[in-house]
């Protein structure tokens, strides 16, 4: 005995086709938007590791010349351009500059305006640092040059 299957009208297809793409439509901008946050996280993390290898090589610059019983002067380095200091420099640093580069994304450069190393996000947003003194300070990184660290400025 052959089993008898209903047909359906054209236009309920025509429906079961319309949800299963917006039902698509809905999961895939979940995912573009959950992978375009996780890729920001990880711009934010590489940035953070590159900062700490710039700690690093100040920390080693500082205790290079603290060896041969140079001193370092921690007033002149608060304004000055951390870079000038790295044995290497990464190879997204583009210099000084006395105002922000357009149409540039993921960079670092020195703004020799306002004393600060700056690094621009891809979304366009920027992050700014520069030395600071740990003395009294509650909080500092491991890294720190005689007296001086890297910190981020918060703007307000």
């Amino acid at each position: 005995m052959a089993a008898h299957l209903s047909r359906h009208a054209p236009s309920t297809h025509r429906f079961d086709f319309a949800v299963t793409v917006t039902v698509i439509a809905i999961l895939a901008t979940l995912l573009l938007g959950y992978l375009n946050k996780v890729q920001q996280d990880i711009e934010r993390l590489v940035v953070e590791t590159e900062l700490n290898s710039f700690r690093l090589s100040l920390a080693e610059a500082w205790v290079h010349k603290s060896i041969k019983n140079q001193s370092m002067d921690n007033a002149a380095l608060q304004n000055s351009n951390p870079m000038l200091l790295m044995a290497e420099k990464p190879k997204n640093y583009i210099g000084e500059l006395s105002e922000a580069p357009s149409n540039k994304k993921e960079i670092w450069y020195f703004d020799t305006t306002k004393k600060q190393l700056i690094y621009v996000f891809n979304d366009g947003s920027l992050a700014r640092y520069s030395f600071s003194k740990t003395s009294g300070q509650a909080k500092a990184s491991l890294l720190t040059v005689g007296g001086l660290d890297l910190v981020k400025n918060v703007q307000k």
